[in-house]
């Protein structure tokens, strides 16, 4: 006892630090957990394993609160990230699992999960509630619909596949599943429209119209088919279609929240931001939280309609639903300093790492259709490519593509908008080292003996994200044969023809081990 008061008496007049640590975080998630309220927990949650991402209590406590909330798959994977990474044998993980199955309605995977876990925990806490998950799918696969619930999850499965392969870019391989899913599925409108996405997306079009106007003949009210096909046509600069269409959309009186969601989001895209913010407002009353886009969009809306209130106010709930968003944040400080421009602010939600799918489809779409303009050579997209230029929230590596590709269209200089200046561009020569090096890169592809479609492929696949990781460090293509010849070959291969590498390079009049040598750049650029 006199040590310890010896101890409190040193410590006395002492500064005594506080310390924000994991431990923390934890225990202000579970006063939030046991208020129930989840969305908080889950922050402080989120906040505690970036502190400490080992400690397994405080990733299997976050994935209960996503589970709660609905999040059944960001809950699995911090499960199964616990089990492969950290403790294999921390088998309640696989009862947790079971129970985000069951709710998901993939039936096989709950019985393997709940499973196991009873095999390894004979006297677990949930020894129980797994045993009546496993008699619940015997008693379902008694009935006598036994191939209806295996097709049931059979679709469920392969359309999450083909969402999640959209979402990483990975567009053929979406393309090959939904094909295949709406052939057996042929009512299955969800898969057709994912379909569409991947054909827009990896800058197929005809095609993706072609889809939505076949769900629209068989399925004349699906809004989500509406809605894409008029955001097509805005893309495309094809106005009276899109026009049209936007008049459809403005007879839709949708019941469904999530339908009141899309048609928000696709006014405020389309700049109707008095339907927007109806629409909007019409889905945020009927559920207690929504995403971050969703209070995103929302803000965007009631600052156009002069409500800045408001505007702050769905910022501040787009920060509660993800802490760490940039966005919320430079839109609250500028609301706040009284500088924030109608002009300058984007429905994008351009976020964190978990969100950025979103912006990052949009910015593929938006180069791909350029390079598209750019080997079709029509007079008519000049205009187009005008608008491009003088979007203020365009980022500048779509603005000089599009001022390069008008000046090949046309003699006349385009005039480029940036956020603090205006300037003019007269000649292929004003633009930087960077633009010029990759699209001689890519009159280099023009001569190759390829198709239309493949070249268009190739230059989405291939040449723009090595242009976007150059023009980001301000470097260039050099030797733009070699280049274009490596990138073919790589091309070659991604699509597994039986081609060498030296027959590419004779195409091309480079050596074979130069080809090789700028095979190994563009992968390490990759």
């Amino acid at each position: 006892m006199r040590k310890e008061l010896h101890a409190s008496s040193e410590m006395k007049g002492r500064l005594i630090p506080f310390v924000q640590d994991g431990d923390y975080f934890y225990k202000k998630a579970m006063r939030a957990y046991q208020q129930r309220n989840l969305d908080k927990a889950k922050q402080h949650l989120e906040r505690a394993v970036k502190l400490v991402p080992e400690e397994v209590d405080y990733i299997c406590q976050l994935a209960a609160v996503l589970s709660e909330l609905g999040e059944y798959e960001a809950s699995n994977e911090w499960l199964k990230f616990v089990l492969d990474d950290l403790d294999p044998e921390y088998y309640d993980c696989y009862f947790f699992l079971a129970n985000n199955y069951a709710h998901m309605g993939l039936f096989k995977q709950t019985e393997e999960n709940a499973r196991t876990y009873l095999e390894h925990e004979s006297e677990g806490e949930f020894i129980e509630e797994a045993e009546e998950l496993v008699d619940l799918i015997l008693f379902e696969q008694s009935e006598d619909l036994p191939q209806e619930i295996g097709e049931e999850e059979q679709l469920i499965q392969e359309h999450e596949a083909a969402r999640k392969a959209i979402e990483s870019g990975q567009f053929l391989d979406a393309i090959d599943l939904l094909e295949r899913m709406t052939e057996v599925y042929s009512e299955f409108w969800p898969a057709y429209n994912n379909l569409a996405l991947a054909y827009f997306y990896s800058e197929q079009y005809e095609e993706a119209i072609q889809v939505l106007d076949d769900v629209l003949t068989k399925n004349e009210g699906n809004l989500n088919a509406v809605c894409n096909l008029t955001l097509f046509y805005d893309f495309l600069g094809q106005y009276v279609k899109r026009d049209v269409m936007l008049e459809r959309l403005k007879n839709v009186y949708p019941i469904h929240p999530d339908h009141s969601y899309k048609l928000g989001s696709t006014f405020g895209f389309l700049g109707q931001h008095e339907l927007a913010y109806h629409w909007l407002r019409k889905a945020e009353v009927t559920r207690h939280t929504w995403d971050a886009p969703f209070y995103h969009w929302l803000a965007v809306s009631a600052f156009h309609l002069g409500r800045p209130d408001l505007a702050r106010r769905n910022w501040k709930k787009m920060q509660q639903v993800e802490s760490s968003n940039e966005m919320a944040s430079r839109y609250l400080a500028e609301l706040e300093q009284g500088t924030l421009d109608k002009n300058q602010l984007s429905y994008r939600s351009q976020m964190s790492v978990a969100k950025e799918h979103e912006a990052k489809h949009d910015y593929h779409a938006r180069m791909t259709h350029l390079m598209l303009l750019y080997t079709r050579r029509d007079p008519e997209s000049i205009s187009i490519l005008q608008s491009y230029c003088r979007r203020k929230d365009e980022p500048l590596i779509v603005k000089e593509l599009s001022a390069y590709i008008a000046l090949t269209l046309s003699d006349e200089p385009i005039q480029i908008v940036n956020e603090k200046d205006k300037y003019m561009v007269y000649t292929q020569t004003d633009f930087p080292d960077h633009v010029l090096s990759g699209m001689r890169v890519i009159a280099e592809l023009e001569q190759a003996d390829i198709s239309d479609s493949d070249l268009h492929e190739l230059i989405a696949m291939i040449w723009l994200p090595c242009y976007v990781k150059l023009s980001e460090s301000g470097k260039a293509f050099q030797n733009q044969k070699a280049t274009a010849a490596a990138m073919l070959y790589m091309w070659y291969k991604v699509n597994q023809t039986d081609v060498t590498q030296i027959d590419v390079a004779n195409a091309f009049g480079v050596s074979g081990s130069t080809v090789y040598a700028y095979r190994k750049k563009l992968t390490r650029l990759l």
